[in-house]
């Protein structure tokens, strides 16, 4: 388990470094014909490295004594899947995915932003809580604690990204939005 972990937080790690405006800056300067493909490249790691973590983490034992749980936890990471679909209905997906080149970013305060500004980690909130109640383990409780835990690192990156980015309109809009979880955080 302790192997499990440490490739959770070595994933979390990259995934939060490859995000970062800082190494996003040296990419480009000392490899700035391959910057276009930045983008797409970082999608291809965080899903090659998230799928068998994924996989790794819900094929330990099952201990199921009541299937209520197996109900609710399905019924709450498939309300996580719905509201990730809804938050990335505000994106270009081809931009998103880094099949095209990034425009100029623009602030979105609407749709699932209107509610919460992190909706697609709001989303994995939902997602990763329903998993543990559906494959309930002392894995998957490891699992969800660390994911929360960098959910909870990963939007404060994320924030100084957009502050530094978007400046006053974002301080602005940060005020009036919860940040994780619509009207509460």
């Amino acid at each position: 388990m302790l192997l499990l972990v440490i490739c959770w937080l070595l994933y979390f790690f990259i995934h939060s470094a490859l995000a970062s405006l800082w190494l996003k800056e040296k990419v480009r300067s000392y490899f700035p014909g391959m910057f276009s493909y930045y983008r797409i490249i970082y999608n291809i790691i965080a899903i090659l490295g998230l799928l068998p973590l994924l996989a790794w983490s819900i094929s330990k034992p099952v201990n199921m004594e009541i299937p209520f749980h197996q109900i609710l936890g399905g019924l709450i990471s498939l309300i996580g899947l719905y509201f990730m679909r809804k938050a990335f209905q505000s994106f270009d997906m081809a931009e998103f995915l880094g099949l095209k080149s990034e425009g100029n970013a623009i602030l979105v305060t609407k749709g699932m932003y209107g509610y919460v500004r992190h909706p697609l980690y709001f989303a994995s909130i939902l997602l990763i809580g329903g998993l543990f109640l559906l494959f309930p383990s002392q894995t998957m409780l490891l699992v969800m604690l660390i994911s929360y835990a960098y959910i909870i690192i990963g939007s404060k990156l994320e924030e100084r990204k957009l502050r530094k980015h978007f400046g006053q309109a974002y301080m602005d809009y940060a005020k009036q939005v919860k940040a994780l979880i619509p009207y509460v955080y």
